[in-house]
């Protein structure tokens, strides 16, 4: 790699290079060794602060705990975790076989969540899940473990539980067929037709909460469903109806820390980073513009792992995209466009032992190359994970603030034009 202390001495050498004489006559000389054909293929490595201009910054809330793909039920100490819900569409009649039947009254009924095995952790052979009703409503977008709802409080933190529904515990065992049970079911005690009926009236209003309790544990889960048996007038059989929490999210103890100046991806809410920069038209008597751009990447170095709960526990993909306005400006909501590359896979070993992410953004800046125009707008490019919806760790990354040896760096392999001198 050339840094820029060094660059100048081979610009120079490369000039003189492109320049030499020769004492043969010009119409003796063949292709090959014709003046100025001889073109080198550089590489050189710009921090950040070499360029005529860098920008950096982190967007976050891109998805929040009611559009995440999973829900958490922890009672860690560094994090304590439960998901919360209305079902809202507890019907009045079902089918059965091409007859829609009024329902007469519940028998029965259950949450069941499916759970992630992989993400999931059972210090203890099993943890007890127990299902509550809520005595106060909340808004599925703006609930936190403090608040129902933007200004208002909850009265007990985590949830103002109020009715006990039913509990029972769950374990990782393998069933009959050696496969590890990855469904968790609490079965509802009390009269479940006069709960289920007000439920059905009130759209599921105020909502319940399922609380994991076992000391250490933490389950990851995706689907939460109301599984329940319905007798239809007239009959003595039992229909089974499934309807999934709408809406439905989850509370966390200690919130997600705010984004500081380093560049963060992932996490909940869901952390981007995006930048606008600028390449030198030339570098000292050899233009950058109109080169050949043979490869272009970004460097971005990590900074230690997040503490717990925040630390990414798996791998997870990244993706450099073209961004189509200024994220200055537009913020979270800038448009973006093509992807850059490949996507990238972040490691947390990896990163945590300080191994740097690389992007390629070679298209890009071909069009920057290329571009006959006097003025060109700056590059603008975002880093996104993908997919974005399933990570509650993140992982950050230093940026423009920070010293020397640490920030971003732009790699170029380019290719000069061909420059013919005469001899």
């Amino acid at each position: 790699m050339i840094r820029k202390a060094g660059l100048f001495s081979l610009l120079a050498s490369a000039v003189v290079a492109l320049g030499a004489c020769t004492e043969d006559p010009f119409l003796a000389v063949d292709s090959e060794s014709a003046p100025g054909v001889a073109t080198p293929t550089l590489e050189i490595s710009l921090e950040v602060g070499e360029l005529p201009s860098w920008r950096d910054t982190t967007y976050w809330g891109f998805v929040v705990p009611n559009s995440a793909s999973f829900s958490l039920l922890s009672d860690q100490e560094e994090l304590r975790a439960r998901p919360l819900g209305r079902f809202s569409t507890i019907p009045d009649s079902v089918f059965v076989d091409t007859l829609r039947l009024a329902i007469d009254r519940f028998t029965a009924a259950r949450i069941r969540l499916s759970v992630d095995s992989v993400l999931s952790e059972l210090p203890t052979d099993s943890v007890e899940l127990a299902a509550w009703t809520l005595s106060r409503t909340f808004d599925a977008d703006e609930a936190t473990w403090e608040l129902a709802r933007e200004g208002e409080p909850w009265t007990t933190p985590g949830g103002d539980l109020e009715t006990f529904l039913g509990a029972d515990t769950f374990s990782f065992e393998v069933d009959s067929l050696g496969s590890i049970i990855d469904t968790a079911v609490v079965r509802f005690e009390g009269n479940v037709d006069s709960l289920l009926t007000a439920w059905r009236e009130s759209d599921g209003e105020p909502g319940f909460a399922v609380v994991l309790s076992g000391p250490g544990g933490v389950l990851r889960t995706s689907v939460m469903s109301l599984v329940a048996e319905a007798v239809p007038e007239g009959l003595d059989t039992t229909v089974t109806i499934v309807r999934g929490a709408l809406p439905g999210t989850f509370i966390f103890d200690p919130p997600t820390p705010q984004p500081t100046t380093r560049l963060r991806l992932a996490g909940l809410p869901a952390a981007r980073y995006y930048m606008d920069f600028r390449l030198p038209d030339s570098l000292g008597f050899i233009p950058l513009r109109g080169s050949t751009i043979n490869r272009a990447t970004l460097e971005f170095r990590p900074t230690a792992a997040p503490s717990e709960p925040f630390d990414l526990r798996a791998n997870i993909f990244a993706q450099a995209v073209r961004l189509l306005a200024d994220p200055f400006v537009f913020g979270e909501k800038t448009p973006i466009g093509s992807p850059l590359g490949s996507q990238e896979l972040l490691r947390p070993d990896s990163l945590a032992s300080g191994n740097t992410m690389r992007y390629d953004i070679t298209s890009l800046v071909r069009l920057w190359s290329l571009a006959n125009v006097d003025s060109i707008p700056p590059l603008r490019v975002g880093i996104v994970p993908i997919p974005e919806n399933r990570q509650f760790g993140f992982w950050e990354f230093f940026s423009e603030e920070d010293g020397p040896g640490l920030r971003p760096v732009v790699h170029l392999l380019f290719t000069p034009n061909p420059t013919f001198l005469l001899p």
